[in-house]
Formats: structure tokens, sequence, C-alpha cells
């Protein structure tokens, strides 16, 4: 008999023997497709080791990339798939820790991974983006990473200027990473399968800018997206002292347009408006 959550096992058959039911609070949809995990993996390789790996769920892409020889550091908020993963890979070096990813402090990350890693993560709807936003944060510890999201999302962070999906997540990734959607992950490739499909997507954080700026950026992209219906003209300012005139002046120094509307300005163009509000 093969041992609960062997690479062949179905998720279903796994967590029956294990007494464990997927989560629904915790956005569990556990990735039961080999082919789809071979090619998850497959793209990761293609980045340096070693791997963070965010919710491991059953062991689906963790078990792969451990046979590979790559160090691996799964971090899992299920104390019972932490539990199992530690029993049934620790012989492989893979380090579980149980935590929420989003809860780790810098230092943690520091300490075990001290020349950098690639992250690796098949990510629940309702995390996204504060994984996406802690990412940013952490982007000179892990300047790559391979991530499964909802296909809408990956379309969101991809978007660029002149449509609906484009948006916060897209200009900052726009600015300071280059992505590429690389595969749909249909929604029966998951159990439970999920209402909608899944895709995988590719960051690679490019430049060197400093907190500052990056600070900067956030402040302007947030005002100019908080009411993305408007013109920039009428975006709400109160963080400039000399209010709606210094603003317009800072869109001009950037070589915005204060008539056009948010969703409409390049990446490219908010880091010339970040930097003319930083003074940089």
């Amino acid at each position: 008999m093969r041992p609960p959550g062997s690479p062949t096992e179905h998720p279903r058959r796994t967590l029956a023997a294990l007494g464990l039911s997927p989560r629904k609070a915790l956005g569990q949809n556990f990735l039961a497709d080999r082919n789809v995990a071979g090619k998850i993996v497959a793209l990761a390789r293609s980045f340096p080791p070693p791997f963070l790996e965010i919710g491991p769920g059953l062991g689906a892409l963790t078990s792969p990339l451990a046979d590979a020889g790559a160090p691996v550091v799964a971090v899992e908020i299920d104390r019972g798939l932490a539990a199992h993963l530690r029993a049934r890979l620790a012989s492989a070096g893979v380090e579980i820790l149980e935590a929420d990813f989003l809860a780790v402090p810098e230092r943690e990350w520091r300490s075990r991974f001290p020349v950098g890693g690639t992250v690796v993560g098949n990510l629940p709807y309702s995390i996204s983006s504060p994984v996406v936003l802690r990412l940013i944060e952490l982007r000179v510890r892990f300047p790559r990473a391979v991530l499964m999201l909802q296909r809408e999302v990956v379309e969101r962070l991809c978007a660029g200027p002149g449509g609906k999906e484009y948006g916060i997540l897209s200009v900052y990734l726009g600015v300071l990473a280059e992505t590429r959607r690389e595969f749909v992950v249909r929604r029966a490739c998951f159990h439970p399968a999920p209402d909608v499909d899944s895709a995988v997507m590719s960051v690679r954080f490019v430049g060197e800018y400093p907190e500052a700026l990056v600070a900067a950026l956030r402040t302007v992209v947030r005002a100019a997206f908080a009411h993305r219906r408007k013109t920039l003209r009428n975006a709400s300012v109160p963080f400039l002292p000399g209010g709606s005139a210094q603003w317009r002046e800072l869109l001009r120094a950037a070589g915005i347009d204060p008539a056009g509307r948010a969703e409409d300005v390049p990446p490219a163009a908010y880091l010339a408006l970040a930097r003319a509000f930083a003074g940089m």
C-alpha cells in the first residue's frame, strides 16, 4: 500500500486517510494533477534554489522540488497538514515551518535564506493580494517567484494600462518587476474543484529602488486609483501640504495629463510621479 500523500495518491484519499478535510476558511484547493505539478516545478527549477514554498498543502509541489535535491522551506498554516508534511518529508531534507507566511518577520527569512531564494506557491484567492504585497516588501530576499492564483488575479497582476484589469498591484509590479502569465490551470485539476480556473505566473523583481521611492510610489498610486472613475486632477491628496494645486504640478512634472484617468497612466509615468513627489 502506498503511504498517504505519495505523489500518485489523489488528495481526496490522502485527506481521508489523515482524517482531514479541506478548510474553506483557508481557501484550500489541493492540486491533484501531476502533469500540472510537474510543469510548475520545472518552471520553478529554471530559477536558482533554495526554494520557499507558501502553502504546500499535501506536498504536490514540495515533493518534486525536494526530489531534485534543492533545499526547500515550506511554510504551512494548517497544523494537521504541517504535521503530515514533517512526517512524510523529513528524510527529504524539507523544512516545514508551521506559521502564517504574512506574519513571519523579515529577520526570519534573512536567517533562513541568507543569500536569497525563489518563492513557489499555490495561493488562495483570499490572501493573493496581501501575499503579493509582502513579496514586494521582500523582493531583495526573494527576487523571483512562481505563483499559481485565480486566473482573473493573474490577469490583473500582469495587466498593462488602458483596461479595467489594470490597477494598483499592476502598477507596483510594472515598476518593480517583470511578470508573465505562463499557463492556465483548469478548475478540474484541484480537489475540491474551485468555481474558477487558475493560472501560473512568474515574477522577476528588477532594479534597485530605495525604500523611500517605493513608499512614495505606494502613496501616489493609491491616491490616483482611490476614485478611478474620476480624472486625476480630482484625486484626494491630504498628504500634500499644497493640496490639489501641488498634485497637479506633480502630475505635469511627471508628464501626466491631469485630465486623464488612473488606468491610462503607464508604470513608468507613475515612477516619475513618485520621484517628483519624493524629490528624487
